[in-house]
């Protein structure tokens, strides 16, 4: 896979927008903040840019706190379409309870977005709120962007989830809200209560190629929130494509239903152009693994694409596991959705279904199914 990992060791105390050193290369992203029973303020960004051009986060934090700390810093060049930087910082909030808004913005958009009248190359600003009681941990809401399908096959319905769970027993709803486009994609909904992203067959035919920006065609956002009051942002763009170009690998879905104490065990399926274990196959990693306390961590072999997971002594809740496939150029990510419920602690392996808490592994970490996202075939 071609993947380049940038680790930054410096703290930095963060304030005020960041000016960009690339023009029109921002290709949408999250914060995701989540805070702990003391108040130390962890917030997660995931920025989706031109390729080589990946500019670092600087945040904007309300609030009293500490300086802003950067955890870790890393660049992932896996897809070629674009480049993804993921960066962890952390904060010690004093101001005790209420509102804490994260926001970080710059210029400029990728240029040739399709639903942009005029030109896309304008500013931008990624908005994310937490609501603290100033004595709990909270994690409203997990969120793995990177999880998304990005690419529309013309002339077919597309079809796929944004995938967040509340880490803090939340209940999570959707919104269409712009956050700076003039206006979402033709056809494109998102359903409020289950965050399910579609749009259907006679507007993703009207999906042309961004001739600027490969991949960038159709910009689209909207809001996770939830129930107390927090929410974050979300921004990305659709690749419309056709059958006869090479598309990216299509992952296939499943949902799991387990008990605590079982030994999970699931072979990721995918296609390539239509094609069941295609020719030169495909490179696996697992993406993200988000859930509700996971006791022992899991275990992904990307030569068989076999996914492991002893859930013993792990908490009740619902796991979302997002394991990508790479063809050497293009990727897609499969999810295995786990609700475990408790149990008698025997070892089963149950295989069966959906989205719970803390536990983010970013990228380069090392029975019933439906497939889901845009058919390819």
């Amino acid at each position: 896979m071609l993947k380049k990992t940038v680790t930054i060791a410096v703290a930095a105390a963060l304030g005020g927008m960041a000016t960009s050193a690339n023009a029109s290369h921002f290709r949408g992203g999250v914060l995701l903040p989540s805070i702990s029973a003391s108040g130390l303020l962890t917030v997660q960004s995931t920025m989706f840019w031109r390729k080589t051009a990946a500019d670092p986060v600087s945040l904007t934090v309300s609030g009293a706190h500490g300086a802003i700390m950067e955890l870790s810093n890393t660049l992932d060049a896996a897809d070629s379409r674009y480049d993804v930087r993921r960066q962890t910082f952390q904060t010690q909030m004093t101001g005790g309870a209420g509102n804490i808004d994260i926001s970080w913005g710059s210029c400029c958009r990728v240029s040739g977005i399709a639903n942009w009248p005029g030109s896309s190359s304008v500013s931008w600003t990624m908005d994310s709120r937490l609501v603290w009681d100033g004595q709990s941990a909270n994690a409203p809401i997990l969120f793995d962007f990177s999880a998304i399908q990005q690419e529309v096959l013309r002339g077919t319905a597309y079809h796929d989830n944004l995938g967040a769970v509340s880490g803090s027993a939340l209940t999570l709803s959707y919104d269409q809200a712009l956050n700076g486009i003039p206006s979402q994609p033709p056809g494109f909904t998102v359903d409020p209560v289950t965050g399910d992203l579609d749009i259907d067959a006679v507007s993703t035919n009207s999906y042309t190629d961004n001739l600027n920006n490969p991949g960038a065609d159709y910009a689209f956002s909207g809001h996770i929130n939830a129930s107390d009051g927090s929410f974050v942002e979300f921004d990305w763009l659709f690749d419309g494509v056709g059958a006869l170009s090479n598309n990216a690998p299509n992952v296939q879905d499943v949902v799991i239903n387990a008990l605590v104490g079982d030994n999970i065990s699931h072979t990721m399926l995918a296609t390539d152009d239509g094609l069941p274990n295609p020719p030169g196959g495909l490179t696996w990693d697992l993406l993200s693994f988000i859930g509700a306390g996971a006791n022992l961590a899991p275990v992904f072999d990307p030569n068989t694409q076999l996914f492991t997971w002893d859930t013993t002594g792990s908490a009740v809740g619902t796991y979302i596991v997002n394991i990508r496939a790479n063809d050497g150029s293009l990727t897609d990510s499969g999810s295995i959705t786990i609700n475990l419920t408790a149990g008698g602690g025997g070892g089963g392996g149950g295989n069966v279904s959906i989205p719970g808490t803390l536990v983010l592994l970013l990228a380069g970490l090392s029975g019933a199914g439906f497939a889901r996202r845009r058919q390819s075939s």
